[in-house]
């Protein structure tokens, strides 16, 4: 299975009135940055057990310390007083814009704060890690809380890292498809990145909405290899009429082949407010839940100061993880992914999980089940979300001066 990068959120690009093209030329990786690591697709719900032992031996592990001072609490870093934690980010290799936070909280000494020193592990195939008890802590879809739970393997959303959907369809601006409909999209063929991909649920649902059926009246024709260009060609030439993935993807695919892209991804899509969580086992939560509010602070800290000066947080990155592209790029990035993504729907705080916009994604989800070997999703009825989501801790974790953040970000000097 191809390593790709799963981000998990779902960002302002699909609401903001700002352009989709303008967007992305911004918010692009440099050829330094994602292109050179060759992502491809993102969002794998479906960690395939033919792979768990590879991509076991693959996993990278770092005790993460900068490269460079800058700056942060002197706690930071090789306090033997200091509990060890582990968390684990479905990426295999460190990349300064996918664990921004995680990076500002270890330099600023928000973990140390807390009496943590966390240790990432960077893993395609994250589910058998956390749900194995192998690692503490990990990033996790809403799909991969579900799969697990209905396999026995109870994981539970505790803080959620992002809201606006990640996942959308595009085409050429030059295509005659302006919007997707049955009559667009009847007798087309459809490109995913993969049949695992975290997007193929969502175009399942899409397709079942508009009453078309995959096999008969759509194909869906995975495109994504170890580049995007086999996309590029397949909507250049017509072998499909539109491509469905993440914005990281389309990113990818308009920067780096100068095509211009049209959004049409239908409301229903752009609206959801499902996205990724830190996650823990039950049991680990039951046993240790003063130490996941702790944990999650720590985050919660990097987090805020990584909206408020995307710019900082990458300069911080970039000195635990140098290759990851020039300055400016890893900014684009991370203001993309991170602050346009931080706005959680009205009525619920930062960090919880909207339970009411979980059910609609599983039952919109659950639209386009096929139950087939090759759906993401392993369950074909609703579960009791309660059981994957406990909100009770953001509360506490919340429980720290915000501003107080806000102001050390803006007043960290890049240079």
């Amino acid at each position: 299975m191809a390593s790709k990068l799963y981000v998990p959120g779902r960002p302002g690009l699909f609401r903001r009135r700002m352009g989709r093209r303008a967007l992305l030329r911004s918010s692009a990786l440099g050829t330094a940055g994602l292109a050179a690591a060759g992502l491809v697709g993102c969002g794998d719900d479906d960690d395939d057990d033919d792979d768990d032992d590879d991509d076991d031996d693959e996993a990278t592990s770092i005790e993460a310390e900068p490269t460079g001072a800058a700056g942060g609490d002197d706690q930071a870093g090789g306090n033997g007083d200091l509990e060890t934690v582990s968390f684990v980010y479905p990426y295999p290799a460190p990349l300064a814009q996918v664990v921004a936070e995680h990076y500002v909280a270890q330099d600023r000494g928000y973990f140390a704060q807390e009496g943590l020193e966390e240790e990432i592990t960077f893993q395609t195939a994250m589910l058998p890690l956390l749900a194995g008890g192998t690692v503490d802590y990990g990033r996790a879809t809403p799909v991969n809380l579900m799969n697990a739970f209905v396999s026995d393997q109870h994981l539970v959303g505790v803080f959620q890292v992002a809201y606006p959907f990640i996942f959308g369809i595009v085409t050429l601006e030059s295509s005659d498809v302006t919007e997707f409909t049955a009559e667009t999209m009847r007798g087309q063929a459809i490109g995913i990145t993969e049949f695992a991909g975290g997007e193929v649920p969502m175009v399942r649902a899409m397709l079942t909405r508009i009453g078309l059926v995959e096999g008969e009246d759509v194909e869906l024709f995975p495109t994504s290899g170890s580049t995007q260009q086999p996309t590029l060609d397949a909507l250049q030439t017509g072998r499909i009429a539109a491509f469905a993935g993440s914005i990281n993807d389309f990113a990818i695919l308009e920067t780096f082949s100068g095509e211009s892209l049209r959004d049409i991804t239908p409301e229903v899509v752009t609206n959801l407010s499902a996205d990724d969580s830190i996650a823990v086992p039950i049991d680990y939560l039951e046993e240790n839940r003063d130490q996941v509010v702790r944990f999650c602070r720590a985050y919660a800290k990097g987090a805020i100061f990584a909206i408020e000066n995307p710019r900082a947080a990458a300069a911080i990155g970039l000195q635990f993880a140098p290759d990851s592209g020039t300055l400016d790029e890893v900014t684009q990035f991370i203001d993309l992914v991170v602050s346009s993504r931080a706005t959680p729907p009205e009525g619920t705080q930062f960090g919880e999980m909207p339970v009411d916009g979980w059910t609609e994604y599983m039952n919109f989800l659950l639209e386009g089940a096929t139950g087939s070997p090759d759906d993401p999703l392993t369950f074909d009825e609703p579960i009791d979300l309660t059981q994957i989501i406990d909100n009770t801790l953001i509360p506490e974790i919340m429980d720290f001066d915000e501003e107080a953040i806000r102001q050390e970000a803006r007043d960290f000097d890049t240079g």
